[in-house]
C-alpha cells in the first residue's frame, strides 16, 4: 500500500511514519523539510507541487501519482483537504469525495445542507450578499456573527449589535452572519467508517470576546454523561447530513441548555493541540488514527497517562516584549509541554486570530476540578510581559499655555511644533 499525504507538517509526517507500507509526501514549494526516519518499514517520497495551483497539480496527479499507484490520498492540513479530494477521485482510490468536503469547509453550504437536513442544529443565518436576508436577521437576532464563509483560525470573526455595523466589504457572499449562540463551546474529535462515527475525544473550551481560542480542556469539565450523549448525537446528525462517512473530523458546538447548535465542522482533526490531548487521556494517537483509515490501519490505542489534560495559549497586550517568564510550578496540575514563540524585543499585535498567539502549554490534571483550577492559574500569570508601544504625535501649538505677554519681544513670533506622548488608551 501507498498512502499519499498532502501538506504535512513535521509532526504529521512523524506520525504517518507509524503506518504500514509506503509514503509519499507532496509539500509546496519553499516548505520545510521533513525529518524522515531511516527506521520506518516502508519507504518514503517527498515530491513538491504547488497543490493549491488546479490545473497544475492535477497534471503532477496524472504524470507522477497515477504510475505510482497509491492506495489512498488524505491531508490534515485545512488547505490541503479539497486537493486531496480531487486528486483521490481522479485516481479512483481511498479519500473523501470534493463534494463533502466543500460542503464542510463552505460555511454558508453547510448551513443550507442543514437547513433542509437538521435544521435544529443551524442558528439563523444570512448571507452578507442578500440584503432582505440580512435585514431579517439583525431584525430578530441580536447580537449577531459576522465571519468570512471559508474562513480560518478565528481570523477576520466580529460580533455586532446593528445592520449599520455591517460594512459594505462584508455585505457579499463571502460572508456569514449568524444569530449569536450563548452557552459553552465544545470540540469535537470523530473517527468515522462506513457512515459509523465514533468519538474519540470532545474539549471545552476558552475563548477570548474576539473569539480567538485560549484553552482547551479535556474531557470537559462542564457536560454530564446526559449532555456528551446530546452532543455526540448531534454531531453524528450532522456528518450524515454533509454525508462524510469516513475518515476524521473535527467539529465546533455550543450547548445552550438541552440545545445543541453546530458552530463549523472539517474532515480533519483539530489543531491547537487536541491531538495531544486525545492521546494523553485516552491513549489514542488520533493523528496516526486520522491518517490510518484511509489503509486500514485501525485505532492505536495505549494507555492513557493523564485523567484531564487541558493547552493553555499565551497572550499580551499589544506592545514590545520586555520579559518571558520560565514555566511556572503549579498548584493543581503540572506542566508536560510548553512552548513561547516570542522572546524580548519581539513586537506583539493585538490578538484578532489564533495566529497572534504567543506560545502554549500542555497540563495535566488529577481530575476536572483540578484541571479547571490548573488552566485558571496559568491563565493569570503573566507569562509574556509587554510595554506598550506609545505612539508620537505632533502638536502644533499657536500660543503656548502660558499666553505671552503682549509687549514681549516673541509674541509674534510663528508657533512652536513640539513632540510628546499620545495618551495611551
Amino acid at each position: 500500500m501507498t498512502l499519499v499525504v498532502i501538506g504535512a507538517n513535521p509532526t504529521v509526517a512523524r506520525a504517518a511514519e507509524a503506518l504500514p507500507g509506503d509514503l509519499l509526501h507532496v509539500q509546496l514549494p519553499g516548505a520545510p523539510a521533513l525529518d524522515r526516519s531511516s527506521g520506518t518499514p516502508g519507504t518514503q517520497q517527498v515530491h513538491t507541487v504547488d497543490f493549491h495551483d488546479g490545473p497544475a497539480f492535477l497534471a503532477f496527479v496524472d504524470e507522477v501519482l497515477k504510475p505510482l499507484s497509491p492506495s489512498a490520498v488524505v491531508s490534515l492540513t485545512e488547505l490541503g483537504l479539497e486537493p486531496a479530494a480531487a486528486a483521490a477521485e481522479r485516481l479512483g482510490v481511498r479519500g473523501v469525495t470534493p463534494a463533502v468536503v466543500r460542503h464542510t469547509r463552505d460555511k454558508l453550504e453547510m448551513r443550507r445542507i442543514l437547513e433542509r437536513k437538521a435544521p435544529h442544529l443551524n442558528p439563523a443565518f444570512a448571507s452578507g450578499g442578500d440584503p432582505d436576508a440580512v435585514a431579517r436577521l439583525f431584525a430578530g437576532h441580536t447580537p449577531v456573527v459576522a465571519k468570512p464563509v471559508n474562513g480560518v483560525g478565528s481570523n477576520a470573526v466580529a460580533l455586532l449589535d446593528r445592520a449599520a455595523d455591517l460594512t459594505a466589504d462584508r455585505r457579499t457572499a463571502g460572508t456569514l452572519l449568524e444569530a449569536f449562540v450563548g452557552g459553552l463551546e465544545f470540540s469535537v474529535e470523530t473517527l468515522s467508517a462506513g457512515g459509523r462515527h465514533t468519538v474519540v475525544g470532545i474539549a471545552q473550551k476558552g475563548t477570548t470576546g474576539s473569539f480567538v481560542e485560549v484553552s482547551h480542556m479535556m474531557p470537559p469539565p462542564a457536560l454530564d454523561a446526559r449532555g456528551r450523549a446530546r452532543v455526540e448525537e448531534a454531531v453524528g446528525q450532522l456528518l450524515d447530513a454533509l454525508g462524510l462517512a469516513d475518515g476524521p473530523s473535527h467539529t465546533e458546538v455550543k450547548v445552550d441548555g438541552d440545545r445543541v447548535i453546530v458552530i463549523e465542522t472539517h474532515n480533519r482533526l483539530g489543531g491547537d493541540g487536541i491531538a495531544d490531548l486525545v492521546r494523553l487521556t485516552t491513549g489514542i494517537d488520533w493523528r496516526v488514527a486520522a491518517l490510518g483509515w484511509a489503509v486500514g490501519a485501525g485505532v492505536p490505542r495505549g494507555q492513557a497517562a493523564a485523567a484531564t489534560a487541558a493547552t493553555v495559549f499565551f497572550t499580551a497586550p499589544p506592545g514590545t516584549v520586555t520579559a518571558v517568564a520560565p514555566p511556572p510550578s503549579l498548584a493543581h496540575g503540572t506542566i508536560v509541554e510548553w512552548e513561547v514563540t516570542v522572546e524580548p524585543g519581539d513586537a506583539v499585535r493585538p490578538l484578532r486570530s489564533s495566529t497572534d498567539r504567543l506560545g502554549t502549554a500542555v497540563v495535566t490534571a488529577a481530575d476536572a476540578a483540578a484541571c479547571v483550577a490548573a488552566v485558571a492559574e496559568l491563565t493569570a500569570l503573566p507569562i509574556v510581559t509587554t510595554q506598550p508601544d506609545v505612539p508620537v504625535r505632533t502638536l502644533t501649538d499657536a500660543r503656548s499655555t502660558a499666553q505671552p505677554d503682549a509687549a514681549s519681544p516673541d509674541s509674534t513670533a510663528p508657533p512652536s511644533t513640539v513632540t510628546q506622548p499620545a495618551p495611551v488608551a
